[in-house]
C-alpha cells in the first residue's frame, strides 16, 4: 500500500461517529504549481492562517495532505512519515515552525494533518488537499516525483493548478502542464481548473489589467491542450492577510501596507475580478451577489471594517475558489 494512503488515527472523543463521518464521500484536491507560484499562499488562504511554510524560493520538499474534518477539531493534528513509510514524528496540534521543520527534513517524505477547515465547513463531501511540490526544482529531481506520486494516487477528484500572473507562459510551465494533461487524458473522472495568482502585482500602468492577463492565459492554456480552461484570477497572499484580520491573527506591517492599497483599488472597482473570471455563470452571480449584498466601508482608508474584509475574499479569487470547490465539482 502507498504510504499517502496511511490515515490519521483520530484519539478525539469529540469526533463525529465514523459512520456518520462516511457518508460524506472524500474529494482529493491536488494543488500543482511550478515554484514560487503559491500554491501554498492558495492553501493557507483556504485555512485562514499562515500554517505551511511558505516563501519565494522552493518552501514545499514533502507532500502534505490536509484532510477536513467536523468542527470539533480545534487544532490541526500532524503525522509525518520517512520515505521507508515510517511513522517519523507526530502533534495533537502542529504549527508552521513544527510544518517547516518537518518539510525541511530529507527524512520526511510526506505529511498527514487533520482539522477543521471553515472554508468546507457547508461542503456536500470530505476534501482532502494536497500540497505538492514545484516539479520544476532543479537542484531536487525528487520534486518532480513526489507530484507524480500523488497525482497517481489520486484516481479521481480535481487539479488546482496555480499560475504565476507575472511569469506567464514559462517553459517550466508548459513542461509540467504537458506531464499533467497526459495524467489528465488517462483518467476521465480527474478534471483541472487553474488559478492565475498575484494579479495585485500586474502594472496596470503598464496596459497589464486583469482582464488581459486571463485572455492570455486562456490562449496559452488552450495552446497547450486545455480547451476552454476555468481560470479564477486571485490574489491569494492579500486575501489570507484579510483572512487573519477577521479572525484577529497578528499581521506584518509590510502585510497590512499592501491590504490597505488593494483595499483602495476594491473600492473603485470590486467586479473586475469576478468579471475577468472565466468561470460557470451561475457562479460569477453568486459572487456579485456577495459582492454587492453588503454596503461597502464608509470608514478612512486606514481603517478596517469586518464586513469589507468578508465581501474583500469574495473580490480576492478565494472565496471563487472555494465555492467552485464545494458546489461546481
Amino acid at each position: 500500500m502507498s504510504s499517502l494512503k496511511i490515515r490519521i488515527m483520530r484519539k478525539n472523543k469529540k469526533q463525529p461517529p465514523r459512520h456518520l463521518v462516511r457518508t460524506l464521500p472524500k474529494v482529493n484536491i491536488i494543488v500543482a504549481a511550478t515554484m514560487s507560484a503559491g500554491k501554498t499562499s492558495l492553501i493557507n488562504a483556504l485555512l485562514g492562517t499562515d500554517l505551511l511554510w511558505s516563501a519565494n524560493e522552493a518552501a514545499t520538499a514533502a507532500i502534505t495532505r490536509i484532510q477536513h474534518a467536523g468542527q470539533d477539531e480545534k487544532t490541526m493534528r500532524g503525522i509525518c512519515f520517512t520515505w521507508e513509510g515510517k511513522r517519523y514524528q507526530m502533534a495533537d496540534a502542529v504549527d508552521n515552525q513544527l510544518l517547516h521543520a518537518w518539510n525541511d527534513s530529507p527524512l520526511v517524505k510526506h505529511i498527514e494533518l487533520s482539522g477543521y477547515v471553515k472554508a468546507f465547513s457547508k461542503s456536500r463531501f470530505l476534501p482532502v488537499i494536497y500540497d505538492t511540490p514545484g516539479a520544476n526544482n532543479s537542484q531536487d529531481t525528487s520534486h518532480a516525483q513526489l507530484l507524480k506520486e500523488a497525482l497517481e494516487g489520486c484516481d479521481d477528484g480535481i487539479v488546482v493548478y496555480v499560475l504565476n500572473a507575472t511569469q506567464p507562459a514559462t517553459r517550466d510551465d508548459a513542461r509540467l502542464l504537458g506531464d499533467i494533461k497526459q495524467h489528465l487524458d488517462a483518467r476521465p473522472g480527474k478534471q483541472i481548473i487553474f488559478v492565475l495568482n498575484k494579479v495585485d502585482e500586474l502594472d496596470e500602468d503598464k496596459g497589464e489589467t486583469t482582464e488581459h492577463a486571463v485572455q492570455s492565459a486562456a490562449r496559452y492554456l488552450e495552446q497547450n491542450g486545455f480547451s476552454a480552461p476555468v481560470i479564477i484570477p486571485a490574489m491569494m497572499q492579500c486575501a489570507l492577510v484579510a483572512r487573519k484580520m477577521l479572525t484577529r491573527l497578528g499581521t506584518t506591517r509590510s502585510q497590512t501596507r499592501h491590504l490597505r492599497n488593494e483595499l483602495a483599488r476594491f473600492r473603485l472597482n470590486k467586479h473586475v475580478l469576478n468579471n475577468a473570471a472565466l468561470i460557470p455563470q451561475p457562479l460569477r452571480e453568486t459572487l456579485r451577489q456577495e459582492l454587492t449584498q453588503r454596503a461597502v466601508s464608509t470608514v478612512s482608508n486606514d481603517e478596517f471594517c469586518r464586513s469589507e474584509l468578508r465581501q474583500f475574499a469574495a473580490y480576492s479569487g478565494v472565496r471563487t475558489l472555494e465555492l467552485y470547490l464545494t458546489h461546481y465539482l
